[in-house]
């Protein structure tokens, strides 16, 4: 893929932009304004800055989570102000972001550089997702829409999570046994 990243790049910024000129042709035609056109317009820039890193050969993952890090609040900010919502930057934009790109540099770091079964890896990531940061991001939600917070409905997601990361760490248990089980049987 690097040996083509400069024309990989080049196609995918085209492509950006054929989507926000085609949009606002759409919009305006339909509209005689820019009106959904808008979401556009503030969207796909946002995904070219965070996924056009990815073509860097050597530190394009870290650079793609850099820059998703760095652009995310003021794109919910923006996207606050463009939408006919009543704000929901502070209260639910804000913790959410926090929670989904503190959880995203932990996958990075741990697939990146913790030497454990993919097993284990995958385990801790459900675990995070599901048990930690699904039920943060529900609660800001749940605060910000009806005020209450759906305590079954949490539970029973965290459960769930909370079993597969168990079954998938059991799998990772087996695996790592049976192949010490095999190293030990050839030497």
């Amino acid at each position: 893929m690097f040996k083509h990243s400069k024309p990989i790049l080049v196609s995918f910024s085209v492509a950006c932009l054929i989507a926000v000129f085609t949009c606002l042709i759409v919009n305006f035609a339909i509209d005689r304004q820019i009106t959904w056109a808008a979401y556009t317009i503030l969207s796909v820039p946002f995904g070219w800055l965070v996924l056009s890193p990815l073509v860097i050969k050597k530190f394009g993952s870290a650079l793609s989570l850099l820059s998703l890090t760095l652009f995310t609040l003021p794109f919910l900010f923006v996207l606050d102000r463009i939408t006919p919502v009543d704000s929901w930057f502070v209260p639910l934009g804000i913790p959410s972001a926090a929670a989904g790109v503190i959880a995203l540099w932990i996958f990075y770091l741990l697939f990146r550089f913790v030497k454990i079964n993919n097993w284990y890896k995958s385990a801790i990531t459900v675990f995070i997702t599901g048990v930690v940061v699904n039920p943060v991001i529900n609660y800001y939600v749940d605060r910000f829409v009806i005020d209450q917070s759906s305590l079954l409905s949490t539970i029973l997601t965290a459960a769930g999570c909370l079993i597969l990361a168990v079954a998938l760490f059991f799998i990772g248990y087996r695996r790592s046994k049976a192949a010490g089980a095999a190293h030990k049987a050839a030497a």
